[in-house]
C-alpha cells in the first residue's frame, strides 16, 4: 500500500515553494537532507530535514464501490458500461475469475472514473464480465514538521523571508495543488555550522510545520443484492 501523498511528493513540494520564496537560489542549491551523497554548496544553501509526522485527529474512512461491466487482458481492463459508483485507483477488483488481489491502478484513457481503460496488477485474462471494484480510503490528518538549515552568507536575511512567507497567503496559494496546508515556522535560530576545514560558516534555522491528510486504499467487498428469507419462530416473542 502506498498512501496518496508519499514523501517525494511532500519533498518536491517543500522544495519548489523554498525555490519560490528564495529565487536567486538556483535550484541545486536546495537540499534534501538525510544521507545523499551531496557535497555542500558554496554560499548560500537550504537543506531540509523530515522530524516527526504528529497525528492531528481520528482516522475518516470513506467506502468506494462501482459496478461495471469489464474486460481484463493482460495488465489492461477495459470498461464498457458503468452501472454505479466511480472507479478510483488503489481500488480491488472481485469478480468471478479475476484474481485474488487485483488492484485498479491509473486510468490510461476514457472518461475519469467510468468507461475507459485503466492498468491493474497483476496480469491476467478475464473475459468480459459484471465486476466491482470496492475499497475503503482511511484518511488521517497528520502534521509534518521540517527543519530547515538555511547556510550561507546571507541566511539570516533567507530565514527571514522563510519565517515570513510561509505564515502567508503566498505559501497557501503556492501549494494549493499539491496537498500541503503550511501553518507556521517557529521563530529563526542561529546555529553556527563547523565546516571539514574546522571553520564556522553562518547557518540559520527554523522548523516549518505544515499539515497533510493522505489516505490509504483498503480492499472492501460489498453486496449488490439482497436475498430475504423467511423462517418460522418456534418460540414467541418475549413480553
Amino acid at each position: 500500500m502506498t498512501p496518496s501523498i508519499t514523501e517525494d511528493a511532500v519533498n518536491t513540494a517543500l522544495g519548489d515553494l523554498l525555490q519560490a520564496m528564495l529565487p536567486q537560489l538556483p535550484a541545486a542549491n536546495i537540499i534534501v537532507g538525510q544521507v545523499n551523497r551531496v557535497a555542500s554548496p558554496e554560499g548560500d544553501f537550504v537543506v531540509f530535514w523530515p522530524l516527526r509526522r504528529p497525528r492531528l485527529g481520528t482516522n475518516f474512512g470513506s467506502d468506494q464501490a462501482a459496478l461495471f461491466v469489464a474486460a481484463i487482458a493482460g495488465t489492461s481492463m477495459t470498461v464498457s458500461s458503468l452501472t454505479k459508483g466511480t472507479i478510483i485507483e488503489g481500488t480491488t477488483v472481485f469478480g468471478a475469475g479475476v484474481a485474488a488481489n487485483t488492484v485498479v491502478g491509473n486510468q490510461i484513457s476514457g472518461t475519469p472514473g467510468g468507461i475507459g481503460v485503466y492498468a491493474v496488477t497483476p496480469s491476467q485474462t478475464v473475459a468480459s464480465e459484471t465486476m466491482l471494484a470496492g475499497g475503503t480510503e482511511i484518511m488521517q490528518p497528520t502534521e509534518v514538521v521540517m527543519q530547515l538549515d538555511v547556510h550561507g552568507p546571507s541566511s539570516a536575511d533567507n530565514a527571514q523571508v522563510i519565517s515570513t512567507l510561509f505564515r502567508d497567503d503566498f505559501a497557501v496559494q503556492q501549494l494549493a495543488a499539491t496537498g500541503l496546508s503550511p501553518f507556521f515556522t517557529d521563530d529563526p535560530r542561529q546555529t553556527p555550522f563547523l565546516v571539514a576545514a574546522n571553520q564556522y560558516e553562518d547557518r540559520w534555522t527554523l522548523d516549518a510545520h505544515f499539515q497533510i491528510d493522505p489516505t490509504v486504499v483498503i480492499a472492501q467487498q460489498f453486496a449488490t443484492a439482497l436475498t430475504l428469507s423467511l423462517y418460522n419462530v418456534d418460540h414467541p416473542p418475549p413480553s
